[in-house]
């Protein structure tokens, strides 16, 4: 009987020591190099780009929200080797679902079973598509309290992680329940839910996250604030693109405010669907990667709207090209225009 015991510490003690190293490997990140957003006309046309996630090697998936039929395309793009910087990029068709489209906002890729995944605004839902674009008939189990989300501020979001085995998403703007949505002028501070799955699309642990207050301090119907996307790592936490679009009613003076923060799921304490969010909740810790703005103004037309998100390739010194493509709206008014952008980061050195 004691040997037994004894056996049974032992395993506990090793089960235990396994969680505690696997939650010290879990790293944040630092900035190595941020590009400049670049543009590529003569192989990207007009669209309305709102998520992207690799296929491997330099082929990616992109979904748009308002391409003529459900599906999505596929790009090729090549990176600097050293720079990380975007050398081009070519849109290789469109993959068509033969279905109308569903406001397709995120997407991913699951390499084992060799299918995409497609999250949809108008339908509040993720549904699966094999490569040549046509549905398989499955969808991603979305736990009911996402029908609560507001008009276009519901799922987002969309990445997977092949390391981790966990796909992702997230409401854009705070649920309705959860208290009030950010305006330009409240300063309310939005309460997200973000979502975990696990490989067999089952719905698996929920966090809560909060977001920054707007920086806006002028009233305008033209706003939107919310995440508009996340990436997920391999060490199993994540980052999160917050946005922020403020157009003021001359148009003149308009701004995009992007702040990538970090956090970790593994140090996070879940909350529950059923209880509603408020100031007590144990909202996520997050770190912030990195902060930028584009505009427009009389001088300055360099205004995008970043929708998409995804892990780019790794570079030979070890760094990783985290890589990002804005919402023209058809490059609307044609000041807009179909911006791609990277970031390098690379772990952060105690």
């Amino acid at each position: 009987m004691k040997q037994q015991k004894l056996r049974y510490l032992l395993s506990f003690m090793l089960f235990a020591a396994l969680v505690q190293n696997a939650s010290a490997q879990t790293t944040s990140v630092a900035v190595v190099r941020e590009n400049e957003q670049v543009e590529f006309p003569d192989s990207v046309p007009a669209g309305n780009y709102s998520g992207i996630a690799s296929l491997g090697g330099n082929y990616y998936a992109v979904v748009s929200d308002k391409s003529k039929t459900d599906g999505f395309f596929v790009f090729k793009m090549d990176f600097d080797q050293r720079s990380g910087q975007i050398k081009s990029v070519r849109n290789l068709g469109f993959r068509d679902a033969h279905k109308p489209n569903r406001d397709g906002e995120g997407i991913a890729y699951l390499p084992l079973r060799r299918t995409i995944l497609i999250s949809g605004e108008a339908d509040n839902a993720i549904k699966e598509y094999n490569l040549d674009g046509t549905l398989t008939g499955k969808n991603v189990e979305v736990p009911a309290v996402f029908s609560k989300a507001r008009p276009n501020y519901s799922l987002e979001s969309l990445t997977f992680n092949e390391t981790t085995g966990l796909l992702w998403t997230c409401s854009e703007s705070t649920l309705y329940g959860d208290g009030s949505v950010a305006t330009a002028v409240n300063k309310v501070r939005n309460r997200i839910r973000i979502q975990s799955f696990d490989s067999l699309m089952q719905a698996g642990k929920q966090y809560a996250y909060l977001m920054d207050a707007p920086e806006a301090t002028t009233a305008t119907d033209l706003y939107a604030m919310g995440v508009s996307e996340m990436t997920a790592l391999d060490d199993g936490s994540l980052l999160v693109l917050e946005r922020e679009f403020f157009t003021p009613p001359s148009r003149l003076g308009a701004f995009v405010s992007n702040k990538i923060y970090q956090v970790f799921p593994a140090q996070s304490t879940p909350v529950e669907a059923d209880r509603p969010l408020s100031d007590d909740s144990p909202f996520m810790k997050k770190a912030l990667l990195t902060k930028w703005h584009t505009y427009f103004s009389l001088l300055d037309f360099s205004i995008a709207n970043y929708e998409g998100m995804c892990l780019g390739p790794k570079l030979p010194n070890g760094s990783q090209v985290i890589i990002l493509l804005s919402d023209s709206q058809d490059q609307y008014g044609g000041v807009l225009k179909d911006w791609f952008k990277t970031i390098v980061v690379k772990k952060r050195t105690k």
